[in-house]
């Protein structure tokens, strides 16, 4: 939406109106410890939230407009300063950094920036947008066999050590990975006092159901997590599938488009190999299409056209992901934007590609529900 033009005095009374009758109310006397307020408005030593600021002054309501950049821009257009508010002591720490091939100590390099269970095989981060993943020989004696197929899949066993697994707690935040933004990052176990060897960073596609016996050697269901290596999704790609993940979206509706899209999210059942890797292409090409289409043609960073026109004549935008330090695998809508190759290369390398990305996953949020 277009916002209303309107002079560096109105905002500047709808500053004074904030603070006469809003600041001292309970809604918004500690509106900047709240998640959702990403960006604050600097003036004369005090801090206000841009959106509702805007929205006093403009006579449009909050949820008429995007935050983010375009509110940013806006004000900043009108001499007033916007800095990101910093969550780092109440809220959720950028996505993790790890070196494949590097042994870190779990306690002090993993547990303690980020938090998380120190014994469990499935540890969702307290702290930070991760869940960090367990594996080694120790758990064989309890039906734990985790392991490389031939083409590139990781099948990685479920916790629960008597009876049946279940797709709960720990299991379940594995298969809701994608649409929660928590990355997958799997550590190999090397031994007691040996550290753990970082595999690399995940993309849960499917599970299958396996017998096997459990800590008291009872026969029991056993979950079976197939896993692809991000930045190997498209690994022996038939060029004719290759083409069309790469080819601009079709002309289809676009609620229809978010249906399709939003179906490869969730637990799913399947087997590995060339099946997973094969489902994971086709997901991989719908959120793709879904967020290309969403975006009308305009960058959904910056908010201006495509740059240019594919061969297809559709615009030519990048799918950039939000929660990850860098693009690929399988991620929700919700965490995939469509922006431009200038904002693509800004957000990974310019010196304000945190908060560019800070704005873009504030807009996201507001464009795209969870259900």
């Amino acid at each position: 939406m277009v916002l209303p033009d309107v002079e560096r005095a109105v905002l500047e009374d709808a500053l004074l109106r904030f603070d006469a009758d809003l600041r001292a109310l309970q809604e918004w006397s500690q509106w900047e410890t709240s998640a959702a307020q990403k960006f604050a408005l600097v003036h004369k030593g005090l801090r206000y939230p841009p959106k509702k600021i805007i929205s006093m002054a403009a006579g449009v309501p909050v949820g008429g407009f995007s935050g983010g950049r375009q509110s940013n821009e806006y004000l900043k257009n009108r001499g007033f300063e916007t800095v990101a508010i910093d969550h780092a002591t109440s809220g959720p720490l950028e996505a993790p950094r790890f070196v494949v091939g590097e042994i870190y100590d779990r306690w002090p390099d993993i547990n303690v920036p980020y938090g998380g269970s120190r014994q469990s095989g499935i540890s969702p981060s307290s702290q930070a947008p991760a869940i960090f993943l367990f594996t080694g020989d120790s758990g064989e004696q309890y039906g734990y066999r985790d392991a490389f197929d031939a083409d590139g899949v990781f099948s990685y066993t479920g916790e629960g050590q008597v009876g049946d697994m279940q797709v709960t707690k720990g299991n379940l935040s594995i298969t809701n990975h994608a649409r929660d933004g928590r990355a997958l990052h799997v550590f190999e176990s090397l031994g007691k006092g040996k550290g753990q060897k970082y595999v690399g960073e995940f993309t849960y596609v499917n599970h299958s159901f396996q017998r096997g016996p459990d800590r008291e050697g009872n026969d029991r269901q056993v979950i079976v997590f197939h896993l692809v290596p991000i930045g190997r999704e498209t690994d022996d790609v038939p060029p004719s599938e290759d083409d069309v993940i790469d080819s601009g979206p079709p002309a289809l509706d676009l609620a229809e488009a978010r249906k399709r899209a939003l179906s490869a999210f969730g637990a799913n059942e399947g087997s590995g190999g060339k099946e997973a890797k094969k489902k994971l292409y086709v997901r991989s090409r719908l959120v793709r299409v879904y967020v290309l289409l969403r975006s009308r043609g305009e960058c959904e960073s910056c908010h201006e056209p495509a740059p240019f026109k594919r061969v297809d004549g559709s615009p030519y935008l990048e799918p950039h992901h939000t929660t990850r330090v860098s693009d690929g695998g399988l991620d929700h809508p919700r965490f995939v934007g469509a922006i431009c190759p200038t904002c693509h290369r800004e957000i990974h390398h310019g010196l304000d590609g945190k908060l560019r990305n800070a704005e873009l996953t504030e807009y996201l949020a507001e464009i795209e529900p969870l259900t």
